[in-house]
């Protein structure tokens, strides 16, 4: 659920490279024009270009390395789904290719596919064991979907080939967190920042781990200055939050909030449709860590249509992320009442409780929860908290 901490973490893995270029080149004029078109920032021409490529060597082995630059292409351009299906026929049309495998497995985790993207990205890992890509993406992509321990096994084997890499370190730290508890996730991040006093997110994540799972503000506040005091020249999400915890005003914020109210307007006709065309707008905003955006669009997407329990969750992990727990305790229940076996925002709802100091209900909720799903990890995690 800590959200926050999966975007701090992939800008570091993803800015070195999370889909690999092509070292082959055809050498046709059509694929040469559309990759200078491309570079040109013209990707309509230079997709149109590609295509017309393709079809006019049909069953041309260099059409693989065709298909591979199309998928990189559509991934730009946001069509996920065209860019899988594009990597996907690179392989088919010629086995062992690397670089394309990479991709697949890279687009099969967006989709949300974890097995078989885990599945495609081992055995690229094992065509070049002396490249740690496919296993770190595989990892992160394990974070984002919270599979904690698959996380985990991905990331060690990862750290493996790489040891000592603060980056993955801190990575698997957060499953870890999960997967095996606090102590240890705090032991391996003390150990990065012990190594390597300049790596930020170590001490961020160290500090963030006090003031929410060991309830230590002292130390919290220790980490948290030493973070800004690394830090003294940026401003962004993480900073603001570290500066906010150091003022002192969370319980502040906490006690204005619980007098705000989920608020939008009904529609008089839902229209999926366009709520869906919203949910995507919020989606992306939500990605890059815009909150405020998010929220925006997603009471957008709600009050084209408020039977979309989807909209009403996501709208909950963001006023999560954003500290606004009466708020996303709200959007998670309304979540809940459209779909009462939508056992992931009953969870959350629980894990709200939880932060909120309502232990009770929380362990009430998560009951439930795990009669619906009982191999349900992070609801077992949470109880075996609530009961220590």
């Amino acid at each position: 659920m800590r959200i926050r901490w999966i975007r701090y973490l992939l800008p570091a893995l993803l800015i070195a490279g999370l889909f690999f270029g092509c070292s082959r080149k055809p050498g046709e004029k059509l694929y040469t024009e559309a990759l200078a078109e491309w570079k040109a920032g013209n990707p309509v021409r230079a997709r149109t270009l590609l295509e017309k490529s393709i079809r006019r060597r049909p069953g041309n082995s260099k059409n693989a390395a065709a298909y591979n630059q199309l998928g990189l292409l559509l991934w730009e351009m946001g069509e996920t789904d065209a860019a899988a299906d594009a990597f996907s026929e690179s392989c088919r049309m010629e086995t062992g290719q690397y670089d394309a495998l990479c991709n697949l497995g890279a687009a099969l985790c967006a989709q949300g596919e974890f097995e078989s993207a885990e599945r495609i990205l081992r055995e690229a890992s094992l065509m070049r064991p002396d490249d740690v890509r496919p296993l770190a993406f595989a990892g992160i992509a394990y974070l984002q979907n919270r599979k904690w321990e698959e996380a985990r096994r991905n990331l060690q084997h990862a750290l493996g080939r790489t040891p000592g890499d603060a980056r993955l370190e801190t990575a698997l730290a957060l499953a870890e967190l999960h997967a095996v508890g606090a102590e240890a996730a705090l032991k391996r991040l003390q150990a990065v920042a012990a190594r390597d006093a300049s790596y930020v997110p170590a001490s961020f994540n160290i500090a963030t781990i006090y003031r929410y799972w060991l309830k230590n503000p002292v130390e919290a506040r220790r980490w948290y200055e030493h973070y800004l005091d690394k830090t003294a020249d940026v401003e962004n999400t993480f900073t603001a939050h570290a500066r906010k915890q150091l003022e002192g005003s969370t319980g502040a914020d906490t006690a204005a909030e619980t007098s705000e109210k989920l608020s939008f307007r009904p529609p008089r006709v839902r229209d999926r449709k366009d709520a869906e065309k919203n949910f995507k707008k919020a989606v992306g905003y939500h990605k890059d860590g815009k909150l405020k955006d998010a929220v925006k669009w997603y009471i957008r997407a709600l009050e084209e249509d408020d039977s979309y329990e989807q909209a009403f969750y996501n709208l909950g992990l963001v006023y999560y992320a954003d500290e606004k727990m009466e708020l996303a305790g709200e959007a998670f229940a309304l979540a809940l009442k459209l779909n009462p076996a939508f056992y992931r925002a009953r969870y959350n709802g629980a894990l709200v409780d939880y932060q909120l100091g309502r232990f009770d209900r929380a362990q009430r909720e998560l009951e439930i929860v795990l009669t619906q799903q009982a191999d349900y990890q992070p609801a077992r995690d949470l109880m075996e908290r609530l009961r220590k």
